[in-house]
């Protein structure tokens, strides 16, 4: 959010404040604020969940494979998912729990948690590329550098993970971006109707 439109919010909100509102309007987006804490918080015990599954499992990989880039691929894997999660939490300093007490503190909360959202996005957008190059490194190593001969199906179901991985990781990425933009749009119709009130 830029400068500008930082104080084009605070201008909007400290108008809006000093005049009567609608209760059912202010009521929508106290309702609004409450529902995306909600989904903040998924995402926080989901994190934690994704680190304390893969996290392991990365780890003890990497440590106990005799390959070096099988024993890179890994721990890069482990380091991505530590960064990740460590993103996913500053990102979602300060705007985990709603302390508002007006309105334009629920608007001011519910603009910022948008805009971090979006930067989510785009950063998850940045990993899973992170992840196709690891795990491309990996698959390449493991079925045409190994000491043993893979099989012709083996390769093909080694890559058709990665593909099915890749594809599912877009489309989810692609899901979550579509229903940002409807629930900014949501969030700019709450605030057009309060502007109206």
């Amino acid at each position: 959010m830029s400068t500008d439109n930082d104080v084009d919010l605070k201008q909007w909100a400290t108008d809006w404040q000093a005049a009567p509102y609608d209760v059912e309007s202010a009521e929508q987006i106290r309702l609004y604020v409450k529902q995306r804490t909600g989904l903040f918080w998924s995402f926080a015990v989901a994190d934690l969940l994704v680190a304390g599954i893969a996290l392991p499992v990365l780890v003890y990989l990497g440590v106990s494979s005799p390959r070096q880039t099988e024993q890179m691929a890994m721990l890069s894997l482990a380091s991505l998912t530590v960064a990740t999660v460590m993103f996913g939490w500053w990102n979602r300093r300060g705007v985990l729990r709603s302390s508002a007490t007006t309105i334009a503190d629920y608007i001011a909360i519910s603009a910022e948690r948008l805009r971090r959202m979006r930067m989510a996005l785009r950063i998850g957008w940045i990993v899973l590329a992170a992840e196709l190059i690891l795990f491309s490194i990996w698959i390449w190593d493991r079925v045409y550098s190994g000491a043993r001969t893979v099989s012709p199906g083996e390769i093909r179901f080694a890559w058709s993970w990665l593909a099915g991985f890749t594809l599912l990781g877009a489309f989810g990425l692609i899901k979550f971006g579509r229903w940002l933009n409807r629930d900014a749009e949501r969030f700019e119709a709450l605030k057009r109707e309060l502007e109206r009130d």
